[in-house]
């Protein structure tokens, strides 16, 4: 089997991100702040902006992880190569809140970066 060289594979996420990723995105991360009497204080920090694509997720990935997302309204959402996202950034899309529950991304070959996130109520 012949393996595609890094060239080829940075036109091949170059070409995805442009074909799939077509609405801003705002990626967020939480920081906490402890506080007296054991609380503590979240404050949303921008990570990045980029452009995203939305979609609905299939059927067997809703089902491979209904332990996650239970009844909860869930989107597929494709972001460029080199993305720094984590499980439960918040992403705003389109004045929606999301929050990432799990990271798809293929280990090989990867063309985007894959992840489901639950909208945010």
């Amino acid at each position: 089997m012949n393996s595609i060289t890094a060239s080829e594979l940075a036109q091949i996420q170059a070409d995805a991100a442009q074909a799939a990723c077509d609405q801003p995105c705002i990626i967020q991360r939480a920081n906490r702040t402890p506080e007296g009497q054991g609380g503590a204080t979240t404050v949303w920090n921008t990570v990045t902006t980029c452009l995203a694509g939305m979609s609905q997720p299939t059927a067997s990935q809703l089902q491979n992880f209904d332990y996650l997302i239970g009844s909860m309204a869930v989107w597929q959402v494709k972001l460029p190569i080199g993305t720094p996202v984590e499980e439960l950034d918040h992403l705003i899309i389109a004045g929606q809140t999301l929050e990432v529950v799990k990271d798809l991304t293929p280990r090989s070959y990867p063309a985007l970066i894959t992840v489901l996130a639950s909208e945010v109520l």
